[in-house]
Parts: structure tokens; C-alpha cells; sequence
């Protein structure tokens, strides 16, 4: 994966590529010392020498909400996200230089993300999706200029679209375009693949990045163009003021080429008051760069009790620059990238806000590195440790699993299941509660626990006993509100379905409700539908209540015409009722996304 250099608080133009390796999979986690990486200067690149290994990552949208159902591929394996957003690949090949996946949900850009890949290890993604919007329509025969929020502007002359396979087109051209801001936060995932890139000498390179644009043409009947052969159009990137010193007069331009998932060298732009402009013969995703040299570092954390930092957020340093990049450590606590050479770094542990909670300075480095264990003394207002057991079927510990954790703001860890205890040493923001939802995972064979959610300040909250269990009687009701999970589950919580007729098309209303044991009466979750007493897609789903035993209180649907799937309809007292909803709902004056399913038993 990649990390973003950022200086005076936003982020800047120089970018290391830290391939951010985290252990989810089937497979039991890799332990001991990362190996050095051995490589010549400069070597070429080598994109077919495969490894095997694996991918977990967590897809969110604009607003860092999960994208579930989104397909997801690597190679010639494909997945889907699920309600959480996450998806994982285990024991697949993988390109050891630059190991990759590809992300599609429609109405928004294909994502890809790229990394170093290390064998036998699962590698760890975040990928924020970028909207696929109109932002222009023009008649090809006339041309057209197309300008988007934040100063990108394309500019395509008359009679310069063609269609896939050639032929010349003179039809409504519809554009979709985006710009990157190199001076965002959310750089190091909505980057294509991460910033490496390959000169036209073919070695590879760093980059330091002033801004993308990506563009795709379509037709008045969906059908793809492209611009004409002897044709090109032109590109403007805005360049923020954060990056108006150091911006050069000239700079290279690179092209994401799709079918490798990296960078190429072609052409370059000219700075023009506070834009680059640049002429392009293709469109894919361009993007304005300054290359450098690099060398592989590989790194290992470990808290004060010799627990690894697991998923813990890395930042490097640029003291020359004062940029710095990103990277995050695998469920060993370790880290391998690619780093600038020859130049004074600082290394820095961050916690889920993006605060220092540790320093120390290394380098410079001349050639590929492996630093001592780093011990990080987490301040006691952003420890929290989440810890708990996990059971099978026949209750017995699990031996060979995992708990799957997941943190408000679409954060996700995976810990290893040693002879049935997990415990995350977490590194939180230093205010506010923090909500989290746990699953525990038997890789033995292959079934996950009911969620159990939870709410912690410091200190260790442990969540007691999941039961890895595809058979549970459990029932629960699971919210994720933009993102923060928050579920009731009995035991201990008390939920209960019950129906009474309808008159019209569908024969019965059917109410799901959910209540804190501790809270008396108060209801915290309360869902009714119409149906016809059984299992169907996109049935009327006529109200939701969320009150404060949650976390969260709304009970106004915004989405208009809501709609459940109810994917389970068992016999009365034996059987359960499961499905789930997508809407949106106001928390006050605050439109939010509530994703929500449910196993109720029957009455």
C-alpha cells in the first residue's frame, strides 16, 4: 500500500510507496523476525516474479461509510465486500513487487490499490471510492470544456472522440471526471494503485505528487470513447497553495495504465499561473509528478507488555522536505515499504486521529534495512486493549482462528485466537468513547460468531465469550450508523418478532424489536415491515426506531420508498426470521447511513 508525505499538516508533494501488510486470512499468522530484502540499486522492475499470500482490505465510500456488495479482484480471483465493507483474498499469487487489487461498484471510479507483497503474508488496504458523476455533456463535432469543484478543467477540440474501435463519433459525449487533491487527507486511499511509478527507462521511482484527473467519455447509449487518433486533449490540475513553492516550471505527467496497476512516464505539463497544463492523447487517470530514488525498510512494533501493534498507523518523515508518508503494521506489528534513500527520516506512531503517540529519527539509508524491534510506550489516555475468548461449536477454545474487530470510522483489525484469548492493544484518540462490534472466526471450520458490540474509554474491555458457531440459537440485531457499529444480541439483550394481518397486498406486519437488559424498557431497536410470511426481496419497510441504549436515536426514514430483504422465514418457535436494510434516516439535523441485519427467532 501506499503513504501520503504531508507537511504543515496537509498533505504534500512527496509520497512513499509502504507496503502495508496485515495478517486476516485462513491461513495461521506468519511470526518472527521481518526478513531483509536484498535488491541491487536501481534493479529493473520485475512485475512476474509471484508470491503467495493473501489481501484483506475494508472499501468505503465519500463518506468514509463501507461499500458492501462491491466487486473486488486480484488476479483471477474475485470477491465481494461485505456489509462491513471488507473483503479478503487468502492463499493467492500475488506479484511480489507489486501486488494488486481492483475494486468496481457502480456510479463510482474502479479502484485499484497496489503494494509490496511479502511472501506468505496478508497484506492490508483501505480504498476510498470516488464518485462517477456527469460533470459534462457536449456535442463531440463542436468540442467541449468541462470544468469540475476545485479548478480541474478538460478541454477537448471539435471532432476529436472516436468510439472504442475507432470509428468516428459526433454524438452527445458525456464526461465523468474527478481530481485528486494532493493536499487531502484521504490521498493515501483514493490513490490509483500507490505512487510508484515506472520511467521511460523502465526503472522505478518514487513520486511526488501535485494533482490527478481522471476522465472517462461515454456516449449517448452508455457505449465507451475515447479521443481520436492525431488528437489530444488538454488537462488542467490545480496546484494548492500548500504546494505553490516548491511546484517546478516543468513536470513529468504519468499515466495510471490499468492493466499493470502502476504508473507510466509520458510527457509532461508546464506550470501556468497556478495550474500545470498538460496535453493528453489518452485518458485513463494523469497525474503530475517528481520522481526519486528509493530503498526497501522493514520495521517490527511492539507495546511496553511485548503485545504487537496491530494495524497501528506509520508515519515517515521527510526532514528535508518536511513531508512525510504512510504505512500500517501487519498482526505481527510489522511494516516493509519503500522509503526514500539517502535522507534523514523520522519514524512516528500514530493513533485512529492521526496524533503522535511516538518518535524517534532514522536514517539516512543507503540501501534496504531492517530496524530494530520499535517498543512504543502507548500515553495512558489512548490505550485500549480489547480482549475476550473464542469458542467452537462443541465450546472447546479455538486454536486455530481469529477475532475480527471493527472501530468506528471504518477502521477494522484482525488479532490472532491463541489457545482461545485475543487481546488488541489499541491505539485510540485521546477523547470521546469509542464503539466497536467483534466477530470471532474459527479457520478450523471456517464460521464466525454472532457480532457483540461494545463501548471503551482506556483501559482493557473485555467482551467475554463468542462462540465461532454457524448453529447458534443466538439472535441479534447488528446497526452500523455511517459506519460505527453498535449491535444487541440475546443473551443478554432481550429481542422479540411478533406479526399482526395487514389488509392489502401483503397479509402480515411484522415488527423486530431490541431492548438493553439494563436499560428497563427503553427500546433501542425497533423495525417494522409488510409481508406475506416469508422470505422476499425488497419488501415495504414502513418504520425504524434507534433510541439511546444504541448510542444513536432517530426514527425518521429519508430514503425514499424504504425497502428489507427478508432472506430467512423459519416455522414459528422453532425457527428465526433474518434479514437486512440499507437506508438512510435524520439523527437530529444529520442525515446518516443505517445498514442493518438481523436473526430474530420466530414466535
Amino acid at each position: 500500500m501506499i503513504s501520503i508525505f504531508k507537511k504543515k499538516g496537509l498533505v504534500n508533494a512527496v509520497v512513499l510507496a509502504l507496503s502495508v501488510i496485515l495478517l486476516h486470512s485462513c491461513q495461521r499468522e506468519v511470526e518472527g523476525t521481518v526478513p531483509d530484502i536484498i535488491v541491487p540499486a536501481d534493479p529493473a522492475v520485475n512485475d512476474n516474479e509471484m508470491v503467495t499470500g493473501g489481501v484483506n482490505g475494508i472499501v468505503v465510500d465519500e463518506n468514509n461509510r463501507p461499500v458492501a456488495d462491491a466487486t473486488v479482484r486480484s488476479g483471477s480471483n474475485t470477491t465481494t465486500t461485505d456489509r462491513y465493507g471488507v473483503f479478503r483474498f487468502r492463499n493467492i499469487s500475488l506479484s511480489k513487487a507489486n501486488g494488486t487489487v481492483k475494486v468496481e461498484k457502480a456510479g463510482y471510479f474502479t479502484g485499484y490499490r497496489s503494494f509490496v507483497s511479502v511472501s506468505g503474508r496478508i497484506n492490508n488496504v483501505r480504498i476510498k471510492m470516488l464518485p462517477k458523476t456527469n460533470s459534462g455533456i457536449f456535442a463531440a463535432s463542436a468540442g467541449g470544456t468541462v470544468n469540475i469543484s476545485g479548478g480541474a478543467k478538460l478541454v477537448l477540440p471539435v471532432n476529436a472522440v472516436t468510439d472504442a474501435g475507432g470509428t468516428a463519433y459526433s454524438g452527445t459525449v458525456n464526461v465523468a471526471m474527478t481530481w485528486i487533491d494532493p493536499s487531502s487527507a484521504d490521498l493515501p486511499y483514493t490513490v490509483m494503485g500507490d505512487l510508484r511509478g515506472i520511467t521511460t527507462t523502465g526503472t522505478e521511482r518514487g513520486l511526488s505528487t501535485y494533482g490527478m484527473i481522471g476522465v472517462e467519455l461515454t456516449g449517448s447509449s452508455g457505449q465507451s470513447l475515447k479521443i481520436a487518433s492525431g488528437k489530444t486533449a488538454e488537462l488542467t490540475f490545480p496546484v494548492p497553495a500548500s504546494l505553490q513553492t516548491s511546484a517546478p516550471a516543468t513536470i513529468d505527467l504519468w499515466h495510471f495504465d490499468e492493466a499493470t496497476a502502476r504508473w507510466k512516464q509520458e510527457g509532461t505539463a508546464t506550470k501556468s499561473g497556478n495550474n500545470y497544463i498538460a496535453q493528453v492523447s489518452h485518458f485513463s487517470f494523469w497525474n503530475c509528478d517528481a520522481p526519486f530514488p528509493l530503498i526497501d525498510l522493514c520495521m517490527s512494533f511492539k507495546d511496553d507488555d511485548g503485545l504487537p501493534l496491530i494495524n497501528a498507523q506509520v508515519r515517515i518523515k521527510r526532514t528535508v522536505t518536511g513531508t512525510y508518508g504512510y504505512g500500517r503494521a501487519d498482526s505481527s506489528g510489522n511494516l516493509c515499504g519503500k522509503v526514500p534513500k539517502n535522507e534523514a527520516l523520522v519514524l512516528e506512531v500514530l493513533d485512529i486521529c492521526n496524533s503522535v503517540v511516538y518518535s524517534q529519527n532514522i536514517g539516512p539509508f543507503s540501501s534496504n534495512t531492517t530496524l530494530p524491534v520499535v517498543t512504543v510506550t502507548i500515553p495512558a489516555a489512548n490505550s485500549l486493549i480489547i480482549s475476550g475468548t473464542v469458542t467452537n461449536c462443541a465450546a472447546a477454545n479455538v486454536t486455530n482462528g481469529a477475532a475480527a474487530i471493527y472501530v468506528d470510522g471504518g477502521h477494522q483489525y484482525t488479532v490472532p485466537v491463541t489457545n482461545g484469548t485475543f487481546s488488541l492493544s489499541l491505539m485510540r484518540c485521546s477523547s470521546g468513547t469509542l464503539n466497536f462490534s467483534v466477530l470471532g472466526v474459527d479457520y478450523a471450520t471456517l464460521q464466525e460468531s454472532v457480532p457483540v458490540s461494545g463501548t471503551g474509554t482506556t483501559g482493557t474491555v473485555n467482551v467475554g465469550t463468542l462462540q465461532a458457531c454457524g448453529t447458534s440459537s443466538v439472535q441479534y440485531i447488528e446497526l452500523m450508523v455511517d459506519g460505527s457499529p453498535s449491535n444487541l444480541a440475546s443473551p443478554p439483550d432481550f429481542l422479540n418478532y411478533n406479526d399482526s394481518t395487514n389488509i392489502g397486498a401483503y397479509t402480515h406486519k411484522s415488527w423486530v424489536f431490541g431492548y438493553r437488559q439494563n436499560s428497563g424498557t427503553t427500546s433501542s431497536a425497533q423495525i417494522s415491515y409488510l409481508n406475506n410470511q416469508a422470505a422476499a426481496n425488497n419488501l415495504p419497510l414502513t418504520s425504524v426506531s434507534i433510541g439511546t441504549g444504541l448510542g444513536f436515536t432517530a426514527n425518521q426514514i429519508i430514503t425514499p420508498s424504504p425497502t428489507i430483504n427478508i432472506t430467512a422465514f423459519g416455522p414459528p418457535l422453532t425457527g428465526f426470521v433474518e434479514g437486512n436494510f440499507n437506508i438512510q434516516m435524520m439523527f437530529g439535523t444529520t442525515p446518516k447511513n443505517v445498514v442493518c441485519n438481523f436473526r430474530v427467532r420466530r414466535n
